[in-house]
């Protein structure tokens, strides 16, 4: 066997080092994408939400007080939290006969239907926290007008009118009609209150009053956060 030279030696040694380089490269690369694989299967940032759905009538003062102040400020607190549904119906009925246009009454006389309608209108064309802002402006009192509480929403507010004229509010309230009788027919109280569970007539009042703390109570139980 030849001696080895210097020139070998350093050779030799080269080799070892950019051997050991590449391995080394390759399992950084390996880690890399292990980690971009675990985070993109559970991403970062996302909150568990809570359903809650409200059953209200757009003239009925009960509704006015719970959503300006009970629902409206809790929503503000816990958005990110809370998966809100608004159906405003209500105790209302439709009367349908073959060959006629369906007749709509309302607990609160037929200007409530109509902003039942329109109401429904603005949850279906807005996006949902730009449509519960208006909805919230609507029923802070009876005076509140549709125009004023549009401000910044105005490119919504032809397409809006429009579907609460026209056959898409009539199927829309429809639609809510179905949803409110699925609950019960006719609901004892208005609003009505359902979060993430079956109708609870003896839980509606404590619903009513303490939503808020209601909600937290509900949240923090089911998974198991603090909020």
């Amino acid at each position: 066997m030849r001696p080895y030279t210097a020139n070998s030696l350093m050779e030799l040694l080269f080799m070892t080092v950019l051997i050991g380089y590449l391995l080394l490269l390759c399992s950084v690369r390996a880690a890399a994408t292990n980690n971009v694989n675990v985070q993109s299967s559970n991403p970062l940032n996302k909150t568990d939400q809570l359903p809650v759905t409200i059953y209200y009538e757009t003239l009925c003062s009960d509704s006015m007080v719970f959503i300006t102040h009970q629902l409206y400020p809790s929503w503000l607190r816990h958005q990110k939290e809370m998966k809100l549904r608004l159906v405003p119906f209500g105790k209302a009925w439709i009367e349908e006969h073959p060959n006629e246009e369906p007749k709509y009454h309302c607990q609160h006389g037929p200007r409530e239907c109509q902003l039942n309608i329109l109401h429904g209108c603005i949850l279906k064309k807005l996006p949902p926290k730009k449509a519960f802002s208006v909805v919230a402006c609507l029923m802070k009192n009876f005076r509140t007008s549709f125009e004023q509480c549009m401000e910044g929403h105005e490119s919504f507010q032809t397409s809006v009118v429009n579907c609460s004229q026209g056959q898409q509010g009539a199927k829309l309230f429809k639609e809510f009609g179905n949803e409110t009788d699925n609950v019960h027919r006719p609901l004892p109280f208005v609003p009505t209150i359902v979060a993430d569970e079956p109708y609870n007539y003896y839980e509606q009042d404590d619903w009513l009053q303490h939503f808020d703390r209601k909600f937290i109570e509900r949240y923090e139980a089911k998974f198991g956060v603090k909020l």
